[in-house]
């Protein structure tokens, strides 16, 4: 009895008894701790990986968005991964291209290997990134530099140019807004003729009224700057033409075409103007790109921007291209020259003065075609029935006036040929005038693609049914190998195509 109340004793005291249930709990709140604790250094270690993959893809995609960047963004980023040693985190990488716009979003995501976790039964911990970067051009100028020479007229080219410039225009209104967007139409053959108004304000105030060229000087083709000071308005004349008969002397092929589809159309946002300009484009003469490319330079250069000033009080451009063209390093600005040929080089030509000039002739006229010509005092031949009187009848022509009427070679042979049958009548005749052959003009084209390119302008070129000569004219002319497009027959409708999706994916390798 006495041992048995001894062990219940005991029993109860060790139930009463509180000591080490100290230890019991500080257990279980050292392995919180440590749950914890691990918690927060795993965190640490998926923030410290999540850091490194979110800040490689910044990168990434701020280089993929590069408006400049000349490879494939999906590759830029995707080599971003490569190099830091995380392919296998990238999960998604979307590119979005407008015209004017470039977009690229991309997600990644990467286990971290859990440390103290893998206690609450967790052995990884996500670490994901994800970000996007957008760079956009918000004004675009665009040179179409077209060429319209004589041979443009044949084998359908002139109809299938037509088409895909038509093309081309509609291309670039379906992906920018008109206030967003400038389109000049160059077309040139043998000259550029500027127009009455772009001419005018060009300064080209002092001479004739019926055609407005310039003639330009060679350093002109050395920057796409062309000031409206200085410049010399061409002569109005026909070069070569020779009727023979005296009844029908005219000059209904000037070097600088009055026609109105052969004038420039400058700074337009209207697509229905542009593509009526393309629509009645017409062919005729020589071949001048380098005058071509020049003036669709000189468009797309800040220093046009008190003509376009002009223009616009005139009513001839719209008021959304208000403090155009855009300076060169405008940062959301993008300027593109457009340069069409079918051949190469050929020649033009510039009268000599006093022959360019309003200067009085020593021409008379009396009526329609009643001409007489000062040959000395009260010396007069009189053309019509080749007779001499002491004084001529009628109005004394200015130069400029007497080529409006007959082309150089006309006047050659009827006012003076004519006079004694002298043979050296084609002296007299090229005396008049200067020719610029194709290897000048091929300079003279190498010079202002140089100076088109060094202003951050993109040339795009297309060489159809062209020579070899021509074909390495226009590559040399071309931003890269890339922008130069040699084409057949109806393959002009593609590179047009091409050239507006390039501009569209903003892929400029400069």
């Amino acid at each position: 009895m006495i041992r048995v109340l001894s062990t219940r004793q005991g029993l109860g005291r060790l139930r009463r008894d509180e000591s080490g249930s100290v230890i019991i709990f500080s257990l279980f709140v050292m392995v919180i701790m440590l749950v914890v604790g691990g918690l927060g250094v795993d965190t640490m270690r998926v923030e410290a990986k999540r850091n490194h993959l979110q800040s490689t893809l910044d990168r990434a995609v701020l280089a993929a968005a590069d408006l400049q960047q000349s490879l494939d963004p999906e590759t830029v980023v995707r080599d971003h991964f490569a190099k830091a040693g995380l392919s296998d985190a990238l999960q998604e990488v979307e590119v979005i291209n407008t015209l004017n716009s470039r977009t690229v979003r991309a997600s990644a995501q990467m286990p971290v290997p859990a440390t103290f976790l893998r206690m609450a039964g967790i052995d990884t911990m996500p670490a994901p990134a994800a970000g996007s970067a957008t760079e956009s051009v918000s004004d675009i100028e665009i040179g179409l530099v077209l060429d319209v020479s004589g041979s443009m007229g044949s084998n359908n080219r002139l109809t299938r140019l037509k088409s895909a410039g038509a093309e081309f225009i509609d291309t670039m209104f379906a992906s920018v807004l008109p206030e967003n967007l400038s389109i000049s139409i160059v077309p040139y053959s043998t000259q550029v003729n500027l127009g009455r108004d772009l001419g005018r304000q060009y300064g080209l105030l002092g001479g004739h009224d019926y055609s407005y060229c310039v003639d330009l000087p060679p350093t002109a083709y050395l920057t796409t700057a062309q000031l409206p000071v200085g410049l010399i308005q061409a002569g109005h004349f026909e070069a070569n033409t020779n009727s023979g008969s005296y009844g029908s002397m005219r000059n209904n092929n000037p070097v600088c075409r009055t026609d109105s589809p052969f004038e420039v159309m400058a700074w337009s946002n209207d697509r229905n103007a542009l593509q009526s300009k393309i629509a009645n484009l017409s062919a005729s003469g020589w071949t001048s790109i380098e005058m071509g490319v020049n003036w669709g330079a000189a468009l797309l250069d800040p220093t046009a921007r008190g003509v376009l000033n002009g223009m616009l009080g005139l009513g001839r451009v719209s008021g959304d291209l208000s403090g155009w063209p855009r300076d060169f390093n405008h940062p959301e600005g993008m300027k593109v020259l457009v340069v069409m040929t079918d051949g190469e080089n050929t020649r033009d030509y510039t009268l000599r003065p006093p022959y360019n000039t309003i200067a009085p002739s020593d021409v008379w006229l009396d009526g329609t075609d009643d001409y007489y010509v000062y040959v000395a005092p009260l010396q007069y031949f009189r053309a019509k029935d080749r007779t001499w009187v002491t004084a001529p009848r009628g109005t004394r022509l200015s130069w400029a006036e007497l080529f409006n009427r007959m082309s150089i070679g006309e006047h050659a042979h009827h006012l003076r040929y004519r006079q004694n049958y002298n043979s050296l009548v084609k002296d007299y005749w090229n005396s008049i005038y200067d020719t610029t052959w194709s290897t000048q003009k091929d300079l003279r084209t190498k010079a202002i693609c140089a100076a088109a390119r060094a202003n951050g302008i993109v040339v795009f070129t297309i060489g159809f049914e062209v020579d070899a000569h021509a074909a390495g004219v226009m590559a040399d002319c071309a931003s890269s190998p890339s922008h130069f497009y040699r084409v057949e027959g109806l393959e002009i409708a593609s590179a047009f195509t091409s050239i507006a999706t390039q501009i569209n994916a903003l892929r400029l390798i400069q």
